[in-house]
């Protein structure tokens, strides 16, 4: 047999324990010619799955298999792409599948894509094996006749997983098949690689419901698993192979990766798109520069930035992202500098899609775009987090929701959840569960697999080898471990298409009803499919609560993008290391490495921020020694000082490489961003003609071997850890922001920090304890006066009610209602009139101990100790109109802090 037609991976989650790249390899291995995909359901595979087979030699088939509404029942039926319409049908299917409420599509919808399928009927839950199984025959060959109908290409699948009943429905489907002249083919419904992983399947499938093992009622068997041609071949008559072998042959679809499916821009009076994204660029340039003459380099650089991104197809691409964002900024949502390499673009900065002069900043075009290195733009952009999605919601308005889909991610077991997971299933105590699980570091920089751990620590290992159980699943979750667990939404990734999307990429309902890809953001661009990121910023809300803050307070209007980035202030401050709350600045490595560094210049703190990363750090002694005079600024060759001088004679940026490259090597710049990818990828057949061509070039340009030499092993080494200079910008742009505010407008800027980690314990604390020393008092809450944020309130800090333990947003709300009907007179008032409401007695509680109740005179153990009372009394006012509030018993106060 040429291949396997009926093939599960880990994406069909709990029902198999196959990852894709071992499946072809596996299959490689084994020499089959081709081989199918078909989930349950779903291609969230499909792409992975079509890369992997080109990687390993295999035909890739595209299926999934579907489930079909039949008359109010939902069956599954195997689908099989037989070309790339074909493939497209899937993802049709596919889509409607996974967006209806039934998750299943009707069998007249499904037949209306029958021309480049194929439909077989190959699983024990399929409506004909079901009624086989139940002796009604005449029933089945009805079934069989109406997909013979609605199927060009129905096949009848038969399999042998040594199972008792197989041989018997075999025998019977033949006969019927036979009387329908309908033909037979071969499959075996691999879920995973090797018969002993069969184990590791029934774990998985009896924790999905939640069951025990030994209550699992699935059929247990050792079959279902990538058989060898020979095994297959041995099992099943000639004729029925070769049925199979026909339909792989016949199977030739392709996933199309060199098609864009970019919407077109809407430009005014239907011009051309590339003629307005250069009409814009320039009104946006003289505005730049506020009615001052523009120099002639950034005349020069624009045009040559136009010119690429032109060539390269992309000025669509640049007007819609311009388009949002001014949405943004007219509708006052606060929108990040930039991020990543896109603020080295000036196109970017003219149409205010960044707030970065790349020319200024000495940032490049050709590390964001480049013609020499085609792929795709990537302009992420940072807005607040609480507005972030009012943004995608306008991209969808103006393009169609049809037009417009966020991204799926995949969450991971991971070894904590994957011993707890498969730990119930063999009744486990939870308690010894997650004893075991505690072993396992998970934070990122010391992460480890369970099997890593297992392998490391005589601790953990003894734990589990003494327990049957434990050692029992333990060989299961180094399986389970690395398998997808189900599907979220990605934090920030949105594509546009200018088709509908369920026509070009499957789709699927996220965890919150809204419509997610199916591929994620490592596949999406080989859909034909740009992403776009939105990004939701906390440090951009914390702004836009300051400002609002600040306007308040003192009639003061502060424009972010225009503050002084010369404030001494704000450099004395961060110089001391007093940057509590600062976006990457707040770190105890980072306030040292400012202290020592004496931090004086915006470029400072970029370089800091850029410096202060694994492998770079090692340059941290020497940056500080040369900044501060202690040791003398040196240059590798003299005629890279104009590079490298403003960090003191040390390579910092990416950027720095290619412009070193471009200055011995005569690389131009788009060249030498190749150099350096292929150097920090390690690409080892690239960098060794890239090598000979640097070498070369600086021969040709006067440098001497021993120089040249010297050169290119310094920019290889440092290419390892160099950073994006234009994301250090950004990441700078923001810190100075956030530390203006600190410096000139503590009250505000503590009163947003405190709001934005109100949920936090220990964050409230520490930032409480900062804001004192900024001779900032931080008032109890309270019941009349407290809203759902800390405010600033005479000079003072007032508690959030939000920040209490147990409040919640019902309960803050429920308060708020009956607040505005009047401020509270007293405990008994108060209690009185939220007796009904969502205010519960562990709320209560909470509220008395913080304080909240302080203005009524009465101290909080008083309150406590008769709550009792007073909410009796409440319940008779509330049902007979008693008005004579009793008389409470006083208790010491014990000055209990707020919560």
């Amino acid at each position: 047999m040429l291949g396997h037609l009926q093939v599960y991976s880990s994406y069909s989650f709990q029902n198999s324990t196959i990852l894709i790249d071992e499946l072809v390899k596996k299959a490689s291995d084994l020499h089959f010619e081709a081989l199918a995909l078909t989930d349950k359901d779903n291609m969230y595979g499909a792409i992975e799955f079509f890369k992997a087979a080109k990687k390993y030699g295999i035909k890739p088939i595209f299926g999934i298999e579907a489930s079909v509404l039949i008359e109010s029942e939902v069956y599954p039926l195997l689908l099989l792409a037989k070309d790339t319409a074909g493939y497209f049908d899937l993802v049709k299917i596919t889509s409607e599948i996974c967006l209806s409420d039934k998750k299943a599509i009707p069998l007249s919808h499904l037949a209306m894509h029958q021309e480049h399928l194929f439909v077989i009927s190959a699983c024990k839950e399929g409506i004909i094996e079901r009624l086989v199984l139940k002796e009604l025959d005449s029933q089945a060959l009805q079934y069989i006749e109406l997909f013979k109908k609605s199927f060009k290409n129905f096949f009848i699948g038969i399999q042998n997983h040594h199972l008792a009943l197989q041989q018997k429905l075999n025998e019977k489907l033949i006969a019927l098949a036979t009387i329908e002249n309908v033909e037979i083919c071969v499959t075996n419904e691999v879920r995973y690689l090797t018969p002993d992983e069969a184990y590791t399947l029934d774990l998985l499938q009896a924790s999905s419901r939640q069951t025990t093992l030994e209550l699992n009622h699935q059929v247990l068997t050792d079959q279902l698993y990538l058989k060898s041609s020979y095994e297959m071949d041995s099992m099943f008559d000639l004729k029925y192979i070769e049925n199979t072998n026909r339909i792989i042959s016949l199977c030739n679809a392709t996933i199309p990766t060199d098609c864009m499916y970019l919407p077109k821009y809407p430009v005014p009076n239907n011009g051309k798109a590339s003629e307005y994204l250069k009409q814009l660029c320039f009104v946006g340039l003289k505005k730049r520069f506020k009615g001052s003459e523009v120099p002639h380099k950034y005349f020069e650089r624009l045009n040559k930035e136009l010119q690429v991104i032109n060539k390269m197809g992309f000025d669509d691409y640049f007007l819609i992202v311009f388009d949002y964002v001014r949405y943004a900024k007219k509708n006052k949502i606060i929108v990040g500098p930039g991020r990543g390499s896109a603020a080295g673009s000036l196109v970017a900065y003219v149409l205010g899609i960044t707030n970065i002069d790349p020319l200024k900043y000495d940032l490049l075009f050709e590390r964001f775009l480049n013609e020499e290195r085609i792929s795709m733009p990537d302009i992420d952009i940072d807005f607040q987090d609480d507005r972030r999605d009012e943004v995608v919601e306008y991209v969808a308005q103006k393009y169609g929701h049809q037009h417009v889909a966020q991204i799926v991610t995949f969450s991971t077991y991971g070894p904590k959840v994957a011993i707890k997971d498969l730990g119930k299933v063999l009744k486990v105590p939870l308690p010894r569960l997650e004893l075991l699980a505690k072993n396992i570091p998970t934070d990122s920089k010391n992460r480890k697999s369970a099997k890593e751990v297992y392998e490391t620590s005589y601790n953990f290992q003894n734990m589990v080898n003494k327990d049957q159980a434990l050692s029992k699943i333990m060989p299961s979750v180094f399986i389970v471990e690395k398998l997808p667990r189900n599907i979220s939404t990605h934090a920030a990734g949105v594509v546009l298409s200018n088709e509908p999307l369920n026509q070009i990429v499957p789709l699927v309902k996220g965890p919150n009803d809204g419509v997610v890809t199916q591929y994620s953001k490592d596949y999406i661009e080989d859909a034909g499919l740009l992403k776009m990121d939105f990004l939701g910023l906390k440090n951009l809300t914390m702004i836009d609560h300051i400002i609002k803050d600040i306007e308040k307070n003192y009639n003061i209007k502060i424009n972010i993008n225009e503050i002084d980035f010369n404030d001494q202030k704000t450099y004395q401050m961060i110089s001391r290391g007093e940057t509590f709350g600062i976006f990457q600045l707040e770190s105890s490595g980072m306030k040292n490495l400012l202290v020592k560094m004496k931090c004086d210049c915006l470029d400072d703190m970029i370089a800091a921020i850029a410096l202060y990363r694994p492998g770079p750090m090692a340059n941290i002694p020497l940056y500080i020694a040369r900044k501060t005079g202690k040791e003398p600024v040196t240059y590798p060759l003299p005629c890279l000082k104009p590079i490298l001088q403003s960090t003191y004679g040390i390579m910092i940026y990416q950027e720095q490489i290619m412009q070193v490259a471009q200055r011995v090597a005569g690389f131009s710049l788009a060249k030498a961003d190749i150099l350096r990818k292929a150097m920090s990828k390690k690409t080892a057949s690239l960098m060794h003609s890239m090598r000979n061509e640097f070498i070369e070039g600086g021969l040709a340009n006067g440098f001497s071997q021993d120089e040249v030499e010297e050169i290119y092993n310094l920019i290889e080494k440092f290419a390892d850890y160099g950073f994006n200079k234009a994301h250090s910008v950004a990441y700078g742009y923001v810190a100075y922001y956030l530390a203006y505010l600190k410096a000139n407008y503590p009250l505000e800027f503590f009163s947003a920090l405190l709001s934005n980690g109100q949920s936090s314990d220990s964050n409230k604390i520490n930032c409480i304890q900062e804001a004192k020393k900024y001779g900032i008092k931080i008032l109890p809450p309270s019941i009349n006066y407290s809203t759902n944020r800390f405010k600033v309130e005479d000079g003072n800090i007032r508690y959030s009610l939000m920040a209490i333990k147990n409040v919640g947003y019902a309960g803050y709300q429920a308060i708020v209602e009956q607040r505005n009907k009047g401020l509270f007179k007293d405990i008994f008032d108060f209690v009185s009139r939220m007796e009904t409401s969502k205010v519960n007695s562990k709320m209560l509680e909470s509220l008395i101990m913080a304080g909240a109740f302080d203005e009524f005179k009465l101290n909080r153990m008083t309150i406590k100790e008769n709550l009792h009372k007073i909410m009796e009394y409440a319940e008779l006012k509330n049902t007979i109109g008693i008005d004579e509030p009793p008389i409470l018993t006083i208790v010491k106060d014990n000055k209990m802090k707020v919560l």
